[in-house]
């Protein structure tokens, strides 16, 4: 079970904030991200077109956090393409349900607190189920990661997209690549 102060995830590892200051955090930048102004371009001059209209499916909240993971990604030194673009479109998945600042922070929690409940919630539910958004929100990596190589990314940027929840395997060569996205993903 995770703890709610900050840790290291791994050696060498930037630590995170405790989880349920963050996640007020990122509820306040979600409830605000339809009234801000986003710059796309670096997204623009990263992504094919067909990868950007997939971006660009994405509610304004998402890409916003996207493009912070891309530039804390670059901050970071990292260069490497696939990850970038990974970066970019590690939640496009979401896009298949409309979901509110409630039900994703809901998830956090749960997955946090209470992971036999968040896995009730989020079990398969038809798009008309009061519990589909949740079952997205179970899915969406391995969703974003169809979609992407739909979309004509890489085998290895769809693979970091569909693993970008899940601990990683150490010993896979692309841990490196898989442990940054996650990284990202957790501080921005």
């Amino acid at each position: 079970m995770m703890s709610n102060t900050a840790s290291v995830s791994d050696a060498g590892h930037t630590p995170r904030p405790p989880v349920l200051l963050h996640r007020i955090f990122r509820g306040v930048d979600g409830l605000l991200a339809p009234y801000r102004q986003i710059d796309e371009n670096p997204a623009r001059a990263l992504l094919s077109e067909q990868a950007l209209v997939l971006f660009q499916s994405m509610s304004k909240a998402d890409r916003a956090h996207s493009l912070r993971v891309l530039h804390w990604l670059q901050a970071q030194g990292y260069r490497q393409p696939d990850l970038l673009v990974a970066g970019l479109l590690h939640d496009c998945g979401k896009a298949e349900a409309k979901l509110a600042v409630w039900q994703r922070t809901l998830k956090v929690l749960l997955k946090s607190f209470l992971p036999r409940a968040w896995f009730w919630l989020a079990r398969p539910a038809a798009p008309h189920s009061w519990r589909y958004p949740f079952y997205i929100l179970h899915i969406h990596p391995q969703l974003g990661a169809q979609k992407a190589l739909a979309a004509g990314c890489s085998e290895l940027t769809a693979w970091l997209i569909a693993g970008h929840e899940r601990r990683p395997d150490p010993l896979h060569p692309h841990y490196p690549l898989m442990r940054a996205l996650q990284d990202a993903d957790g501080s921005c």
